[in-house]
């Protein structure tokens, strides 16, 4: 009799483990369904991402490689802003949202110029403040930190269905010209 109970016993434990399995299993698949999967980054990515935007909720991510580092691109939800961070958590840099208002003269004209020759419209635009960059040094990359910040304020345009981006450093030099993107064209300005 004990032999049979304790046979019972086993299987049921099994049982029982399958089913808690099988509903994590569950619970993980509706979360992703809903786009509510979690995303997976390095420590070091996390703790920069941590120490940066503490109670900000990642909205889309993208990974690329440069000269063989791995940068991780991190949008946040709710207007946020963004983050760049290189695999060994060195932040490359953080981008913000602001207004025209925020950004100097000479930026803001550059900006407006584009704006005006495109006749498009203002999206968004955002301060980068950048702190390192990767260099390609004996075809291999390195992470070099940057010993003061660097500034460039991007500004994402609409026109009808196309979105464009031009990016100008705070004396008003176009660092990246208007570049269009829809109805798969690409058109500098």
């Amino acid at each position: 009799m004990l032999k049979i109970r304790r046979f019972f016993m086993k299987r049921a434990s099994v049982f029982l483990m399958f089913l808690t399995v099988l509903g994590f299993a569950a619970l993980a698949v509706a979360q992703e369904k809903k786009g509510e999967a979690k995303v997976e980054l390095p420590a070091a990515v996390a703790k920069a991402v941590k120490d940066n935007f503490p109670n900000a909720e990642i909205d889309k991510m993208e990974v690329e490689e440069k000269a063989g580092i791995s940068l991780y691109d991190i949008e946040f939800k709710a207007g946020a802003g963004e983050i760049e961070v290189a695999e060994d958590g060195t932040v490359i840099d953080i981008a913000t949202i602001i207004e025209l208002k925020d950004v100097p003269k000479p930026a803001a004209d550059a900006i407006q110029k584009a704006v005006e020759k495109a006749k498009a419209k203002i999206k968004q635009l955002e301060k980068s403040e950048i702190r390192a960059e990767v260099q390609e040094q004996g075809g291999k990359g390195k992470v070099v930190r940057l010993a003061i910040p660097r500034y460039l304020y991007e500004a994402e345009l609409v026109r009808g269905n196309q979105t464009g981006e031009i990016e100008v450093s705070p004396d008003g030099k176009v660092v990246e010209p208007l570049k269009w993107e829809g109805e798969g064209k690409k058109k500098d300005y």
